[in-house]
C-alpha cells in the first residue's frame, strides 16, 4: 500500500522524536491499520504504530521506550510507575519485567489488575508527593520501591546497583521512601543491604543476586591486581573476588553477549582478538596474582541457576547462606 505525505510526515517526525505514532483521527488509524497489514509499519501497541524498518533495528528495551515515548504523546497525564518510569530514566533492569510490553501506571485510586492486563495501575494516594520533576514519572526513589514490592529481590537488585552508580538516588533517600510505603521496608532494607554501585552493568548485579540467592557470600567487587611486564604496569580487574584463609582469591568474572558485540565494548576487535585478548589477561592474573581459580559464569547460568551453583561449589566459593537465613526469619 502507498504512504500518503501526511502519514510519512508524521512518522517521520514521531521518529526523530524516539517515539511510536498515534494518529487520532478514524480515517489515519484505519490507514495506519492497512499499512500494518502490508507490513510497511509495526503496530507495536493498541493505537501506536512505527516504520517496519526501524522498528526492526531496535532492541527490546529501545523498542520499549518508544513505546512509552508515544504513549506519553498521546496521554499527557499518564504518569508512569514501577519500571515504566525505570525504564524512562534509563535505569537498568531485566527486560522480562515489561514482557508484552506492559505499562505500569501511577493512579491516586485503587483499580484493580488482572495479571493478563498489558496496563497495570500502582495505587499511589498521595501521588503528587512522588511525582518527578517533569511531571509524567514518579520519582527514582518511589519507582525503586514499587518495583521491590512487585518483583523479586534478584530482579531488583540489579536495578537500584543502577540507580545508584548513576547518581540518580541515594539509599537515604530510597530508605526514607521505603518507610512511607506499606510493605516496602523489610524488601527494601534487604535490597540496600547487599546493593553495590561498584557492580558495572546489569548483567553483574543479576548474576551476584543469583549468587546471593544461592547461599553465597557476597563477593568483592571490581577487585584489582596490578603487575608489571615488559611494557610497563599494568592494572586488572575482576568482576567479583572471594579471598580465601590462606591468602589465594577465587575471581568470578561475567561474561555477557555485549563484551563481544556492542561496538563500545569490542572496540572494532573481531571475536578472535578479543578471545585471545581473555586468555592472555587470565594467563597473567593466574601467573602473577593470587589468583588461583577463574570462575566464568555466562548469562544461561545464571537464568538456569544450577550451573551457576556448579561452577561455584567445584571453584570452593564459600557459601554463608547469610541472604537466605535473613530472609526465611520474615
Amino acid at each position: 500500500m502507498k504512504m500518503n505525505k501526511h502519514i510519512a510526515g508524521e512518522l517521520a517526525e514521531a521518529e526523530a522524536q524516539r517515539r511510536c505514532l498515534h494518529l487520532p483521527d478514524h480515517n489515519s488509524q484505519q490507514i495506519l491499520r492497512k499499512l500494518a497489514k502490508s507490513g510497511e509499519v509495526t503496530r507495536a501497541r493498541h493505537g501506536l504504530y512505527v516504520r517496519t524498518q526501524i522498528w526492526q533495528n531496535l532492541d527490546q528495551n529501545e523498542r520499549y521506550l518508544w513505546i512509552l515515548n508515544g504513549l506519553h504523546h498521546w496521554h499527557h497525564n499518564w504518569i508512569f510507575a514501577g519500571v515504566s518510569a525505570i525504564s524512562a530514566y534509563g535505569i537498568e533492569h531485566p527486560s522480562w519485567l515489561h514482557h508484552n510490553n506492559r505499562v505500569f501506571l501511577a493512579s491516586p485510586r485503587f483499580i484493580g489488575n488482572r495479571p493478563s492486563d498489558i496496563t497495570q495501575y500502582i495505587h499511589i494516594p498521595d501521588i503528587e508527593d512522588y511525582r518527578s520533576s517533569n511531571g509524567y514519572v514518579t520519582s527514582v526513589s518511589r519507582s525503586i520501591v514499587d518495583c521491590a514490592i512487585r518483583h523479586q529481590f534478584y530482579e531488583v537488585l540489579p536495578i537500584i546497583d543502577s540507580a545508584l552508580r548513576k547518581n540518580l538516588t541515594s539509599p537515604e533517600t530510597i530508605q526514607q521512601t521505603a518507610s512511607e510505603v506499606r510493605g516496602a521496608e523489610q524488601p527494601l532494607s534487604t535490597l540496600l543491604r547487599y546493593t553495590d554501585e561498584k557492580s558495572e552493568n546489569g548483567g553483574e548485579s543479576l548474576c551476584r543476586a543469583v549468587m546471593l540467592e544461592q547461599g553465597f557470600a557476597a563477593p568483592e567487587l571490581q577487585r584489582e591486581f596490578k603487575m608489571r611486564d615488559a611494557y610497563g604496569f599494568h592494572t586488572y580487574r575482576v568482576d567479583m573476588a572471594y579471598p580465601r584463609y590462606d591468602g589465594s582469591i577465587i575471581a568470578v568474572e561475567f561474561d555477557g553477549l555485549d563484551k563481544y558485540i556492542d561496538p563500545e565494548m569490542t572496540k572494532n576487535r573481531d571475536v578472535r582478538q578479543i578471545v585471545h585478548e581473555e586468555k592472555e589477561r587470565e594467563r597473567r592474573l593466574l601467573d602473577s596474582t593470587p589468583i588461583t581459580q577463574i570462575v566464568r559464569l555466562e548469562y544461561p547460568d545464571v537464568i538456569q541457576r544450577e550451573p551457576l551453583v556448579k561452577k561455584l561449589t567445584e571453584a570452593g566459593a564459600p557459601r554463608t547462606y547469610e541472604w537466605q537465613i535473613a530472609n526465611s526469619q520474615v
